[in-house]
């Protein structure tokens, strides 16, 4: 079963659509509720294009033509309404409101990213990991707190970890980066030009590379091994990647407690020493 989200992947697949395609998104993204039951003859009249550019314009989106679409998009506006989903913040909403919408929209988000993310990739990247000499992280922005949270949660299960989060520091720490090492990178949009950047040249080095992302076709993903893409579907925010930061999170505590169910005993171990070593500091 195709596990895309249509209006997701319309978001996500805009900027690679033709102008004429884009008129058949802009139309879907204004009226979906009523796309559902409209004919493929009917959103082509409205949307002022020929039957056969919406067919095109859906296999450029993930689906085997329209009907899949429509029934991918019928899921995804009946999970909107389980969720309570509102991909809109109004400047009326006072503060209990926008907590609802956002709480709904990252239940919902996690919720798309455990049945849509790539688990072969999941494990893939959990053993490159376990295997690597050294781990180097890369983020920058609403991803730097993310990746210095997980080399924490790294260096506790007793993995070399270097986590970078500065602009030049990110470059400069590829010169140390052999064959045997793994780097990953954390960006949402996955066109952070740094952490692009700093993958690539940690690849040129021999590492093996891998992302987590919201955008399957970015510049980050075409510098990785192993990438991961969550799903999501933001709220019209006036700020990036809300509820897309707890999915990133989430994924990443997956990851890590991947790792050290790899070796249960030593694990429990080390985080009974961890409180130990933290209990004991005075200030």
């Amino acid at each position: 079963m195709n596990h895309k989200n249509c209006l997701s992947a319309i978001k996500t697949e805009y900027k690679n659509l033709t102008a004429k395609e884009k008129k058949v998104a802009d139309y879907i993204l204004k009226n979906y509720e009523a796309v559902v039951s409209m004919p493929v003859a009917e959103l082509a009249e409205k949307a002022g294009v020929v039957k056969s550019l919406i067919i095109r314009c859906c296999q450029t989106l993930g689906f085997s033509g329209y009907t899949e679409l429509k029934l991918s998009l019928s899921r995804e506006l009946a999970r909107n309404e389980q969720f309570n989903y509102t991909p809109y913040i109004n400047p009326e909403d006072d503060s209990s409101d926008i907590m609802d919408k956002i709480f709904s929209a990252n239940i919902k988000t996690l919720h798309d990213t455990a049945k849509g993310i790539d688990r072969r990739v999941l494990a893939d990247i959990v053993d490159l990991l376990a295997a690597a000499n050294n781990i180097y992280i890369y983020g920058v922005g609403t991803s730097a707190g993310i990746v210095n949270d997980f080399q924490y949660r790294l260096m506790q299960l007793g993995y070399t970890a270097f986590c970078f989060t500065d602009i030049t520091t990110m470059k400069v720490s590829t010169l140390n980066i052999k064959s045997g090492d793994a780097a990953i990178g954390v960006s949402n949009s996955g066109r952070t030009v740094a952490t692009v950047d700093a993958l690539r040249l940690a690849r040129e080095k021999g590492a093996k590379t891998a992302c987590l992302t919201s955008y399957p076709n970015s510049e980050i993903t075409k510098q990785s091994d192993y990438p991961l893409v969550i799903c999501t579907d933001e709220i019209q925010y006036p700020i990036e990647a809300i509820s897309a930061r707890i999915a990133h999170i989430s994924v990443l505590d997956a990851v890590s407690v991947s790792l050290s169910a790899k070796n249960y005993d030593a694990a429990m171990e080390r985080s009974a020493q961890t409180h130990d070593l933290i209990n004991t500091v005075r200030y």
